[in-house]
């Protein structure tokens, strides 16, 4: 079984595998056997986190991004004090998990097994990077995802069927084309929190909607777009806000909310291999 989350662009994609006789427990403490750290060199293209079977592989990738996965935050607005390189510099990590653990993750299901990926990060952060923070909270502005007038056009994921393994996420498909599949309005907002279009706001979801759903979406890419604004979509679709709405019948209210944060109180370049 493979397991991966890869950032690409500005979306991040997410997909797991779900079976009744995996355990939800993550592993306390969890941590990588060997890290090798090495700064990208320049002209590379793309970026990326994946996780494999007993393996981390990070490519062109600033450590920002990596505090936001290993801390679970949706938008660049909840770092705080993070110094200029952290956003800038992009590093090459190869990080190798120890065998009682990878086989332990094997046996988990999705909750777990993310909980477990985000502590081994933290703790190489810690290790390698001298990363200290300090857990807060922040009112900033942001979007809630609610159902629009009209109600919801997602379909309820019907039960999987005994013994069944059901991949569970977003899947781009390309610019402006994505799938959902067994997936909560939770991770729908969890996604968007990432894509352009959201202008580095959290969103945060107030469907009131439990379960898994199923669903397409097709919209025109806007790289500077703001919610509620007036930019006019290309011939290619309408814009997000519109296709959500339409498309699903979900929509992004601006409003103000508190939302957990992290401060950085120490971090350093990594130090030596």
């Amino acid at each position: 079984m493979k397991r991966s989350l890869s950032l690409l662009t500005s979306m991040v994609v997410l997909a797991a595998s779900l079976c009744s006789a995996q355990t939800q427990q993550p592993i306390a403490n969890a941590k990588f056997e060997v890290v090798v750290i090495k700064p990208t060199e320049p002209g590379a293209m793309g970026y990326s986190l994946n996780f494999g079977e007993g393996k981390m592989k990070v490519h062109n990738m600033p450590i920002k991004n990596l505090i936001k996965f290993a801390y679970d935050l949706k938008s660049d607005s909840q770092l705080l004090n993070a110094p200029s390189w952290v956003n800038t510099d992009p590093y090459e990590i190869d990080a190798k998990e120890e065998e009682a653990e990878s086989a332990a993750l094997q046996k988990m299901a999705m909750e777990g097994r993310n909980e477990t990926m985000r502590e081994l990060v933290r703790q190489m952060l810690v290790e390698r990077f001298h990363l200290e923070t300090t857990p807060q909270t922040v009112e900033v502005p942001i979007y809630a995802l609610v159902v629009a007038k009209g109600g919801a056009k997602v379909t309820p994921t019907p039960p999987p069927a005994p013994g069944e393994q059901r991949n569970r996420g977003w899947r781009g498909h390309g610019p402006g084309e994505a799938e959902g599949s067994s997936i909560t309005m939770d991770l729908v907002a969890r996604v968007i929190s990432n894509m352009p279009e959201a202008d580095g706001r959290v969103v945060v979801d107030k469907t009131n909607m439990p379960g898994q759903y199923d669903w397409k979406l097709h919209w025109a890419p806007q790289s500077n777009s703001a919610a509620g604004t007036s930019t006019p979509a290309s011939e290619a679709g309408p814009t997000l806000f519109t296709a959500l709405q339409e498309q699903l019948g979900l929509k992004l209210e601006s409003q103000k909310g508190t939302v957990p944060a992290i401060a950085i109180n120490h971090i350093e370049r990594p130090t030596e291999n």
